[in-house]
């Protein structure tokens, strides 16, 4: 049993992994964007693991279709903003986001820089609003490559004060954490904390 004298905190949660159902269809009404559903309950379907498995690839298809209906940086703003409030909801003090500005930018082409402050902004806003605490991390998408990685972390360090810790994520038996190595003494260069996700790939 939970002990309501004790804060709680999440210490690993995807801010763009974590858009409500509801937002995800009015964004995609707002922008004019087709969705593969027809109603919620079908669009959770589409943007939600519904059984258990093991195959990151199929999870993060989830996700991209998500952040498919991100095409301004208000939309960022709004789903940064809508992270805290779930927090509160689910009785959080304090909670650790990471984000991957290059995943959320890419099916519109948002500019990086103004995706990271769009985010930033969002959870000081929310922050201040419900009185969680929150610290950001940057994710790496290693799917994407090492240069898009860079082009990533350089954008990330325009914010360098908001941000707590650089994170990669994304197919770690296709783009093994050793192409990243640069990546990473430039950001514990920067003064950065370092989380890299590991072991999401079962090897066969």
């Amino acid at each position: 049993m939970i002990n309501p004298d004790y804060p709680l905190t999440d210490l690993h949660r995807h801010l763009d992994g974590n858009i409500r159902l509801s937002t995800i269809w009015q964004l995609a009404e707002e922008y004019s964007i087709v969705l593969p559903a027809d109603n919620l309950e079908t669009l959770k379907t589409k943007v939600q693991i519904q059984q258990k498995t093991t195959d990151l690839l199929a999870f993060l298809e989830k996700m991209e279709l998500g952040v498919s209906v991100l095409a301004s940086e208000q939309a960022c703003f709004r789903v940064a903003y809508e992270n805290i409030e779930d927090a509160k909801l689910a009785g959080l003090s304090y909670v650790e986001l990471r984000f991957s500005p290059v995943f959320m930018a890419k099916t519109y082409a948002l500019v990086l820089e103004q995706v990271i402050e769009a985010v930033v902004a969002g959870c000081k806003a929310g922050s201040q609003t419900y009185g969680v605490s929150v610290n950001l991390i940057g994710i790496l998408s290693r799917s994407y490559g090492e240069k898009s990685c860079m082009q990533e972390l350089q954008a990330l360090l325009t914010a360098k004060d908001n941000i707590c810790a650089l994170d990669l994520a994304g197919d770690e038996k296709g783009f093994p954490a050793k192409r990243f190595v640069e990546h990473f003494t430039l950001a514990r260069d920067a003064g950065w904390n370092i989380t890299v996700h590991a072991g999401d790939c079962p090897r066969r």
